[in-house]
């Protein structure tokens, strides 16, 4: 008898939520996955829909000018435009990021604001956790916004020694078992540090010792930003409206930004993702970006796991002529997501884009650069859960020499990779075949 109670619930549950499925669900291919999920799945499949699933994917918005602008898209989805008076800095990889961040952190005489995905207890979070309790007991402000489910194991000590020097310290969305929401599946993917409005850092690196001395996957290599001028503000506020979301206290923007000098001279716009208006806003940037480029196009980022607007961008591109290069690690530290990322090469491999596989250690760098002219450096992997689910955040830097030197930095890693050709992918074992074809299906929930 319980066996039939138990069917029972489960078709129901499955029916009410195939009706909301595909009433709300705008792409073909995430619609299909869920469905197999709330069906395949008693129970378990309907709850996780409900965690994970239940947001509808928001529609492109139309921009106040041409659609296939980047800046334009950015601006009608976060209403942050280009600023003009800019200095940034490519930093490569935790051995430069870290002592220049040290150092601003040394610097500090009036505010300092920390937004990170990870913020561990090793021998970096501690080395940076000292220097943020030394600065809250000399008068400076500092917050420290961590995401819930990236430190997920913070260490209560630090936690309770920061709190006790004066570091206020918010957890983005707690995680309160069995209480999950919708809302719990999103999560605040971003890296921003600002110090005393005056300089901020933007780009892929936690606050981690695996991001300076690399783990069982070798040396980690990644890219981020230091950004000194107007668009200091802009990062500033995403700071402040994630803090002021996390429940913590109020602080006026304007008043914590520091004048900078006005002869700078590189153009830089941020963009970012959330839930809401701005969902898609990365998303449709990227894909602008690409459609719009004439000569080539440069990418990296570790995991890659694209919505079909994105894919069939970099396809038409490559088609079309545009040389696309993509660059993914060798050895992925998630099966699953390199299981999936590997069933697009074959499109891509068709279209003409050529794909290097990074081999001197893990590649967590996410980076796109266009004709050597933009270049974008952020937090968002090429996968769905960054483009559609989590929060996430990018500069946007037009500026031809920058971009010039970040490309070469870019061909300067393909010495490290290995280029996949059609004869290696075709040659891999069936095994395999099945175990990309059933990850392809998971794809728009990983």
């Amino acid at each position: 008898m319980i066996w039939y109670i138990l069917f029972a619930l489960h078709s129901l549950l499955a029916i009410c939520f195939s009706i909301h499925i595909v009433t709300v669900r705008r792409s073909p291919s995430a619609a299909a996955a869920w469905l197999l999920e709330v069906w395949l799945f008693p129970i378990a499949g309907a709850l996780f829909y409900l965690v994970a699933g239940w947001h509808a994917e928001q529609p492109l918005r139309r921009g106040k000018k041409r659609e296939h602008f980047v800046e334009t898209i950015i601006s009608g989805g976060c209403g942050s435009t280009i600023d003009r008076c800019n200095r940034v800095e490519l930093l490569n990889d935790g051995g430069e990021m870290f002592p220049a961040l040290i150092a601003e952190l040394h610097r500090a005489r009036r505010s300092i604001n920390l937004e990170y995905y990870i913020f561990d207890d090793d021998r970096i979070g501690s080395t940076i956790a000292d220097i943020l309790m030394r600065k809250a007991r000399g008068g400076v402000e500092v917050r420290l916004l961590y995401d819930a489910l990236g430190s997920f194991l913070p260490a209560h000590g630090m936690l309770r020694e920061l709190r006790r020097a004066g570091v206020e310290v918010r957890a983005f969305s707690p995680l309160r078992f069995p209480w999950f929401m919708p809302s719990t599946n999103e999560r605040n993917h971003r890296k921003i540090a600002v110090i005393d409005g005056r300089v901020a850092f933007i780009g892929g690196i936690n606050i981690a010792r695996r991001y300076l001395e690399g783990n069982e996957l070798g040396r980690w290599r990644d890219e981020h930003l230091r950004i000194e001028g107007g668009a200091v503000a802009d990062l500033q506020g995403v700071f402040a409206a994630d803090w002021i979301g996390a429940k913590g206290g109020r602080f006026d923007v304007e008043k914590s930004l520091a004048p900078y000098d006005p002869s700078l001279d590189m153009k830089v716009q941020i963009g970012w993702s959330q839930s809401g208006v701005t969902r898609r806003t990365l998303l449709d940037a990227f894909t602008a970006a690409i459609m719009r480029a004439r000569h080539h196009v440069r990418i990296s980022t570790p995991y890659f796991v694209p919505p079909e607007s994105l894919l069939q961008a970099i396809c038409i591109a490559a088609a079309a002529g545009v040389k696309v290069s993509l660059m993914t690690p060798a050895r992925a530290d998630l099966r699953v997501t390199a299981f999936a990322a590997e069933s697009y090469f074959a499109d891509l491999l068709a279209a003409g884009v050529e794909i290097y596989l990074y081999d001197g250690g893990f590649l967590h760098s996410k980076m796109l650069i266009i004709d050597d002219e933009i270049v974008s450096v952020g937090t968002a992997n090429l996968d769905y859960r960054s483009l559609l689910t989590n929060w996430e955040v990018a500069a946007f830097v037009y500026d031809k020499e920058f971009a010039q030197m970040v490309a070469r930095t870019y061909d300067n890693d393909i010495a490290k990779c290995h280029l996949l050709t059609a004869e290696e992918y075709n040659a891999r074992p069936l095994k395999r075949r099945v175990a990309e074809g059933m990850s392809r299906i998971l794809a728009p929930l990983l």
